[in-house]
C-alpha cells in the first residue's frame, strides 16, 4: 500500500536553500523565462540543472488519511538574514521572502512548518519588464477609469513576485441522471422526460491555497498551462516571496469537487440535447483522486489614486491581469445617458 511521505514540521527540514554569488557574495534570484540565477549586483549568472525526478499525482486518500489526527502548525519563524545579520520574524503563511532592512533574500528552513511540501512548480516566464507591459494593456482598456488614471499608476506602482500555493486535483467521475428534454413548437416548449449516462476524466482542476488574495483579483490565476509544471528546485524561488498553503488538501478538495459538480452539469445538459434542459436528478461516483501540491508564479502590485489604494495581480505564466480601478463618474452618466437615448429612440421606432 503507498505510504505518504509527510514531512517533519521543524525548522532542520531544509526545504529552500539560499545561493551566494561567487563574484560580490549577494544573493542570487532566479531570473524569468530562463534556467539561470543572476546576480542583481554584478550581474554574475548561474545555470540551474536539470532534475530528472518526475511530477508525480499522489493518492489523495491515502494523504487524507496520514493526515487524520494532525495539526498543522502556522506559527511566526524568526529568520536571520545571512549578508546583514538582522533576525526578523517571517509571516506563517510565508516561506521565503526580504530582509526588511536590506532587502536581501530571506528563507524559512521548513517551508513554514507546513506538513505537505510542494513538489512541482511552474517557474516565473515573465520578468518584471513584462508584468509592466501586462499591467498598461490592461490599463488601455479600462474606458470608464479617469483620463489621468495612466500616469497616476505607472509612476506609483512597484510590482512584487510572488509564488502562491496551488492544489491540483484529478479524478474520475461516473454520473447516473434524469431529466426532461425541451423542444420549442411554435411559442411553446414539449418537453420529454429522459435518462442517461456521463462519464468524464477531470485533470488538474486547480484550486487556490492561499487566503491573501480578494476575489477581485482572482480573475487571472483561474487558468494555468500544468503542462508547464517541472519538478520542485529551491533554485526557481531564490529571490522571490513564496506563500505556503492557507487552504489544506481537504478543504482544497471540496472546493475542487464543486468545480467537478458544474462542469457535470454542463456535460448532462450537452448529453439531454434539445432547446432546452432540465436536470431533476443526479448521482455521481467520484474514483481515483489524486492530487498535486504546486507552487505558481504571479507578480503583484498597487497604486495609489487620490488617496486610494487599487490593486493588481498579473498571472507570470500566462501575461493576464486582473486589478481594481476608480471610475470617472463623469464618464459613466454619459454611457448611461446613451444607452437611455438609443432606448427611447428604438422604443419610438416600434
Amino acid at each position: 500500500m503507498e505510504q505518504a511521505e509527510l514531512q517533519p514540521t521543524r525548522p532542520e527540514n531544509a526545504f529552500v536553500k539560499t545561493f551566494p554569488c561567487t563574484g560580490c557574495g549577494a544573493k542570487l534570484s532566479f531570473a524569468p523565462g530562463t534556467r539561470e540565477l543572476k546576480c542583481e549586483y554584478c550581474g554574475a549568472t548561474n545555470a540551474i540543472s536539470e532534475n530528472d525526478s518526475r511530477v508525480e499525482e499522489l493518492d489523495f486518500g491515502v494523504y487524507l488519511r496520514a493526515l487524520e489526527g494532525k495539526m498543522e502548525v502556522q506559527e511566526v519563524e524568526e529568520v536571520r538574514c545571512d549578508k546583514c545579520g538582522a533576525e526578523q520574524p517571517m509571516a506563517g503563511n510565508l516561506f521565503a521572502g526580504h530582509c526588511t532592512f536590506c532587502g536581501a533574500a530571506i528563507v524559512s528552513k521548513s517551508y513554514a512548518s507546513r506538513r505537505i511540501k510542494p513538489k512541482s512548480i511552474v517557474p516565473f516566464q515573465l520578468d518584471r519588464a513584462g508584468a509592466q507591459e501586462s499591467f498598461r494593456r490592461w490599463l488601455r482598456w479600462r474606458w470608464l477609469a479617469p483620463g489621468d488614471l495612466k500616469r497616476y499608476a505607472q509612476s506609483d506602482a512597484t510590482l512584487s513576485g510572488v509564488y502562491l500555493p496551488f492544489w491540483t486535483y484529478d479524478c474520475q467521475t461516473s454520473t447516473d441522471y434524469t431529466g426532461q428534454r425541451g423542444v420549442k413548437r411554435d411559442k411553446s416548449t414539449s418537453w420529454t422526460s429522459v435518462s442517461g449516462h456521463v462519464d468524464r476524466f477531470h485533470d488538474d482542476v486547480v484550486v487556490v491555497a492561499s487566503r491573501s488574495l480578494p476575489p477581485s483579483l482572482q480573475g487571472a490565476i483561474s487558468r494555468w498551462d500544468t503542462k508547464a509544471l517541472v519538478p520542485y528546485q529551491p533554485e526557481f524561488v531564490s529571490g522571490f516571496q513564496a506563500e505556503a498553503y492557507q487552504i489544506g488538501l481537504s478543504d482544497g478538495y471540496q472546493v475542487a469537487r464543486s468545480m467537478i459538480d458544474e462542469r457535470i452539469r454542463h456535460l448532462i445538459r450537452r448529453d439531454i440535447g434539445g432547446d432546452q434542459q432540465r436536470i431533476d436528478s443526479v448521482r455521481t461516483q467520484y474514483s481515483d483522486v489524486t492530487f498535486k501540491h504546486v507552487l505558481l508564479p504571479v507578480w503583484i502590485s498597487a497604486y495609489r489614486y487620490r488617496d486610494k489604494v487599487y490593486r493588481f495581480l498579473v498571472n507570470a505564466q500566462t501575461g493576464e491581469t486582473t486589478g481594481e480601478s476608480p471610475l470617472s463618474w463623469w464618464k459613466v452618466a454619459l454611457l448611461v445617458t446613451v444607452v437611455l437615448v438609443l432606448f427611447y429612440f428604438w422604443l419610438t421606432s416600434q
